[in-house]
């Protein structure tokens, strides 16, 4: 049976149907795809123990570290939003949390925190300060029942995982300067995070404590020119490095310098104004990822700077995770020379000679 001319606007209209039905069945066929390919993302990340967590609170910082059921806060941003944002993560308990000093912008929603949740430890620098919002924190400490730990050379665990405190120079008044300093372990995994050192302080620690390297940095004082020295980026020689910074801030963080400092010494930059919140997940092997809430999984899983000695000497190229000082690359992993490689090129290099 053929069709005449007064039938072809039906066939047209029969034809155009039956392309959308075709495209719409594809979009729902590439929309299940994503929905499982996120599900996958998710059971691999659940998978992993320790979860290292850069909330986004604007200008301020708040740190939130998670392993074996146990959690401690470092510092808790500038208002009290922190405690919906802790809630709506399943938090109802604090076995930790750490104040890196005293200025609101990292106590402004500890009050919060320790009236609305239950915290059974908490950490100051031992630094009294004259605002409203100190004062109140005391107040929410007295009446919350944690116990009160003193920032002294002291290794803490949580879980698996361990927290080595770095206190500030003895006789500081500097708030800035008198941060309260932690170096997070878990495995061949390593991160250190700051509080608002400044140069004093970062070289003070550099003298006198056991700065390794590691694979993730929060970068100090919000990316401020003055919380960043060469030889702190040096001996720290992180993959990831975080600023925890607010949008459109009046005090022009993070400086511009400082971005192109840890980016030139190998780091991926991560910041809070452009990213949101910024997630690590991290194994007790060293493997990692990084994800952050405005882009999902952007960190391939690579080994910790901490697996492989380090060659001082050879320069670290901006595209390398990983340089292998002692055998040679394989993949996104370091091999023994003896060995046969069986990985397609990955992000890790040879050192270079």
């Amino acid at each position: 049976m053929g069709y005449g001319p007064d039938d072809r606007p039906l066939v047209m209209l029969v034809s155009l149907l039956v392309a959308r039905s075709h495209h719409a069945i594809a979009l729902a066929r590439r929309a299940v795809l994503l929905t499982l390919g996120a599900l996958c993302v998710v059971a691999a990340l659940n998978a992993q123990g320790l979860e290292l967590r850069f909330l986004d609170v604007g200008q301020g910082d708040a740190v939130l570290v998670r392993e074996s059921g146990k959690t401690a806060l470092i510092d808790a941003g500038p208002s009290g939003d922190v405690v919906g944002r802790l809630r709506a993560l399943g938090i109802d308990t604090i076995d930790l949390a750490v104040a890196s000093h005293n200025h609101s912008d990292h106590i402004g929603g500890m009050a919060p925190v320790l009236s609305q949740l239950v915290v059974r430890y908490y950490m100051d620098n031992g630094i009294a300060h004259t605002t409203t919002t100190y004062r109140l924190t005391l107040q929410a400490v007295q009446t919350s029942g944690a116990q009160y730990l003193q920032a002294t050379p002291r290794t803490i665990t949580l879980g698996s995982a361990r927290l080595r405190v770095l206190p500030p120079p003895s006789g500081q008044v500097d708030q800035n300067n008198g941060s309260v300093g932690i170096v997070l372990e878990y495995g061949q995994f390593r991160a250190v995070l700051t509080g608002d050192s400044e140069q004093d302080e970062l070289g003070y620690w550099l003298q006198h404590d056991s700065i390794p390297s590691v694979t993730v940095v929060k970068v100090a004082h919000h990316g401020s020119a003055n919380g960043t020295t060469a030889a702190w980026v040096a001996a720290t020689r992180p993959h990831v490095a975080v600023i925890s910074v607010g949008v459109g801030n009046g005090y022009g963080h993070p400086a511009a310098q400082v971005v192109a400092q840890w980016r030139e010494a190998g780091a991926r930059v991560y910041r809070t104004d452009q990213d949101g919140t910024v997630i690590v997940q991290a194994n007790r092997n060293g493997s990692y990822v990084v994800l952050n809430e405005r882009a999902g999984a952007v960190g391939a899983t690579t080994p910790a700077p901490a697996a492989v000695p380090r060659d001082s000497t050879a320069a670290t190229p901006r595209s390398c995770c990983r340089v292998c000082s002692s055998g040679k690359a394989c993949g996104n992993s370091c091999i023994s020379r003896a060995s046969q490689c069986h990985q397609p090129p990955g992000c890790a290099c040879d050192a270079r000679p």
